[in-house]
């Protein structure tokens, strides 16, 4: 019994001397380890670790995260992730927003198309004060249904308009998208406001490449002004006509 006892206290001595040395040496740190450069270290309780990006790796065999500087630093790393996945859920949120599923009025030309003609203007082109606003653009350009409707006409029209689609709303708001290249809807079809109506052209009575377009309402279709759909305090429901197109083409 003796022989076997004295081997293992023998054994358990040098165990526990290993282990002394070892704590009197003192095992290497995360703050300790090696660098190649001298990173900014990071505040706040703990701080003598490194500060960590969204790319950096961190290698276990490489540091001991322990102490304060391994929490640190790990600490680090949960941060770069939760910042990451807010901006990328505030993005999608944003998106969303910004796209709406089924709008009720939308508008009728590429976002940032320059205007050339606004509504009330008065010249020898329009000496009645102009009925719209003209988009300028080029030939081809998308042009979209600004409300919800069915298609009252869609061809030529002789009267100076050259393409024509005609849309009218269930209350009586009719929009008109002039001077198109191309239409493409026909009389009788029924679409959304944002759906593809055809292309910007120069038919007609026009100069050059651009989008003529007006909003009419009430029994008399008297054009009003078309920003209304956009800025007005009902978005998506048309101004009451002005004064002047009352006088000059009647309705109200």
């Amino acid at each position: 019994m003796r022989r076997l006892f004295l081997p293992l206290l023998v054994g358990a001595a040098l165990i526990l001397a290993q282990g002394a040395l070892v704590i009197a040496q003192g095992a290497p740190s995360l703050a300790e380890a090696p660098r190649t450069s001298a990173p900014t270290p990071i505040t706040g309780a703990g701080g003598a670790g490194p500060v960590v990006g969204a790319d950096t790796i961190v290698d276990p065999a490489a540091y001991r995260l322990d102490g304060s500087a391994g929490l640190a630093h790990l600490s680090s790393i949960s941060a770069t992730r939760s910042l990451s996945n807010v901006a990328a859920s505030t993005a999608s949120a944003t998106a969303a927003v910004q796209r709406p599923a089924n709008p009720a009025y939308s508008y009728p030309v590429r976002w940032g198309t320059p205007v050339s003609g606004t509504f009330g203007e008065v010249s020898s082109s329009w000496p009645r004060g102009h009925a719209g606003i003209d988009f300028d653009g080029s030939t081809g350009d998308p042009i979209y249904a600004a409300t919800d409707g069915r298609v009252q006409y869609a061809t030529y029209n002789y009267g100076g308009y050259g393409n024509l689609v005609m849309i009218m709303r269930k209350d009586g708001t009719q929009t008109r998208y002039a001077h198109l290249d191309k239409i493409t809807v026909d009389k009788g079809d029924r679409v959304r406001a944002g759906d593809l109506i055809g292309t910007m052209g120069s038919t007609g009575d026009s100069s050059g490449a651009h989008l003529h377009f007006e909003v009419r309402v009430g029994v008399g279709l008297t054009p009003t002004n078309p920003p209304g759909l956009w800025t007005g305090s009902r978005p998506g429901l048309p101004a009451k006509p002005p004064a002047w197109a009352c006088r000059s083409y009647g309705g109200c």
